[in-house]
């Protein structure tokens, strides 16, 4: 699989996002999107995200993925776990201090219901860079090696106003 994807599927009380192939900032529009009306429901108390096809991930979509993280400390008072089997994925989660603030587990997890897919559309500019922007701002205040890593990325993309 060149391209990345997305699927979702809640079993039970928990949502599962599963991430395939290469996982890019091209899919942040739609996985953004997703994380809003997710964040808005209240039927559930766990999101759980599954990274064992994925071949590679970008920055833009890791910082999205502390987002799930912050918000599962905050409103259900406990870390996310994150499956990876992949040694290259695991280095990076690694870089970035993912193991401070998921749980992550070398193993799959066994999906029972069907998975539904993400529709990836062509993203808006502006709504990108907003994305982007948000999620490497996300990735810098997980520790003082990232702000050091992500603050041209950051200044670059700064919007207007908040300096």
């Amino acid at each position: 699989m060149e391209s990345g994807a997305a699927f979702y599927v809640r079993q039970g009380d928990t949502y599962i996002l599963k991430l395939m192939g290469d996982v890019r900032y091209t899919m942040g529009c739609a996985l953004g999107d997703f994380l809003d009306r997710l964040f808005a429901q209240t039927d559930y108390n766990d999101i759980l995200v599954d990274l064992t096809e994925t071949h590679s991930i970008d920055s833009t979509s890791l910082g999205l993925l502390a987002k799930i993280a912050n918000f599962n400390r905050r409103h259900f008072s406990h870390k996310t776990t994150l499956l990876s089997t992949n040694p290259d994925i695991n280095q990076v989660l690694d870089s970035m201090g993912f193991y401070d603030v998921f749980n992550i587990r070398d193993t799959g997890e066994m999906i029972t219901e069907a998975l539904q897919q993400l529709a990836i559309h062509a993203p808006c500019k502006d709504e990108l860079t907003r994305i982007v922007y948000e999620a490497h701002q996300t990735l810098s205040d997980l520790n003082p090696r990232n702000q050091e890593a992500f603050k041209g990325v950051l200044d670059t993309l700064r919007p207007r106003g908040h300096d």
